[in-house]
């Protein structure tokens, strides 16, 4: 326990404080996030049921500072409410999901996670040997995250070799590229396919996602699975910047993005029936 002697009942009046500076009152701020009133005031009073999921979405609807919310999440963890811990490159990750203005991410070998089915995802949790309550946990955290698609727009560039690349079965397989053919209808999603057909043209390092903000720098994330690295320097988001731009150059357009995606969900399916 910190010096402040954090409990529950002080983390909730440090959120109501901190959403209050926004000047937005309970049921507007409710609307904005998209929960109940009921959740905000439980939050916000005797904190049943938070999570530190729910204490990054507030702060960051809340335009809190990375600082402020490594602050809250603390105060979270103090006050013991019972749960896992995100760890702290995921708890960044979503806090600048929220807050950023647009973002745009490259993936070379699986489908980014924002995109992801329940089922896709929980392969890929599974392969690694976690205990099941933790496998559990990872998932429901992920699933969590792509409530953030229908708030602001997303930018995607996923390389061919992903969308080939087996993970499950084939039935796991044809629902996810049935999903990525519907969600790249949405207006506010971008999903473009760097073609197997650009050969080296198209090889463009491991994944990374760039976030832009307003009022702030670009920031750039690396990570893969528990391991992420946030870069701002000027001269290295410059980099990437430029890399983005080459990967916009090889890159198939949205249009004929979604031709391929449905093209590669048929062959799925053809495969279904066999």
């Amino acid at each position: 326990m910190s010096e402040r002697e954090s409990t529950a009942p002080e983390l909730g009046a440090k959120l109501r404080r901190t959403r209050a500076r926004t000047g937005y009152s309970a049921v507007e701020f409710a609307k904005i996030v998209g929960w109940s009133t009921s959740k905000v005031s439980r939050i916000e009073t005797e904190l049943r049921g938070i999570t530190e999921m729910d204490v990054v979405r507030y702060a960051a609807y809340c335009r809190a500072t990375p600082d402020e919310m490594e602050d809250l999440v603390t105060r979270c963890r103090e006050a013991e409410i019972p749960g896992f811990w995100l760890s702290r490159r995921l708890s960044a990750l979503i806090f600048h999901e929220h807050t950023a203005v647009s973002s745009v991410s490259y993936d070379p070998i699986v489908v980014p996670e924002l995109l992801q089915t329940e089922s896709y995802l929980n392969a890929l949790v599974r392969c690694h040997k976690l205990a099941a309550r933790d496998a559990d946990y990872q998932v429901k955290v992920h699933l969590d995250r792509q409530d953030v698609l229908r708030r602001r727009h997303f930018g995607f560039f996923i390389h061919e070799q992903a969308l080939r690349f087996p993970v499950g079965d084939d039935r796991l397989m044809h629902d996810q590229l049935r999903k990525l053919v519907v969600l790249a209808e949405h207006p506010w999603l971008s999903i473009r396919v760097v073609p197997l057909a650009a050969g080296p043209r198209g090889a463009f390092g491991s994944e990374f996602g760039m976030f832009r903000f307003e009022g702030a720098r670009p920031l750039v994330h690396l990570g893969h699975r528990n391991v992420g690295l946030f870069l701002e320097e000027t001269a290295v988001v410059e980099e990437y910047q430029e890399q983005l731009a080459s990967i916009a150059g090889v890159a198939l357009d949205r249009g004929r993005s979604r031709e391929l995606l449905a093209a590669l969900a048929n062959v799925a399916e053809e495969q279904l029936q066999q």
